[in-house]
């Protein structure tokens, strides 16, 4: 089964996300996130916790939500299954995949850094279609 294992916001860009256990999901996306009201439809970003995980194992580094800049690690899901246009179910809140991966020319930006970098293969971005409360917990029910 599919679950939400945190839910984090960050206050910059290129920065660690901070976990903050639960937040306000509306169609403009997490509320108090840098990219809120930005526009646009990459308003969520999810991580598997299976790839975080194998990464810390690795590097050697202490486990941390957030450390990738994600918006909801989430574990349990098969991630080669996602293909865009599939929607999550959590809670009151429907996501829908608008891109998987986030390296390719949009991400020159972030050449270099060392946040996102290492997870930009397994990162999903969502939009949100439907609004509600995300929470740590909260079961993920995956529509194709």
């Amino acid at each position: 089964m599919a679950k939400i294992l945190c839910v984090c916001i960050s206050k910059e860009r290129k920065t660690c996300s901070q976990n903050i256990h639960e937040c306000e999901a509306d169609l403009q996306g997490l509320v108090g996130d840098v990219h809120y009201g930005m526009g646009g439809r990459k308003q969520v970003s999810l991580l598997p916790y299976e790839k975080v995980k194998e990464y810390f194992e690795h590097s050697g580094e202490d486990f941390r939500y957030g450390r990738f800049g994600e918006n909801l690690l989430v574990e349990g899901i098969n991630w080669n299954s996602i293909a865009e246009g599939n929607r999550f179910r959590c809670g009151d809140v429907l996501l829908e995949a608008v891109r998987i991966g986030a390296g390719g020319p949009a991400s020159d930006a972030y050449k270099g850094e060392k946040v996102c970098t290492p997870m930009e293969p397994w990162f999903v971005f969502c939009q949100i279609l439907e609004a509600g409360r995300l929470r740590e917990g909260e079961i993920i029910l995956q529509q194709r």
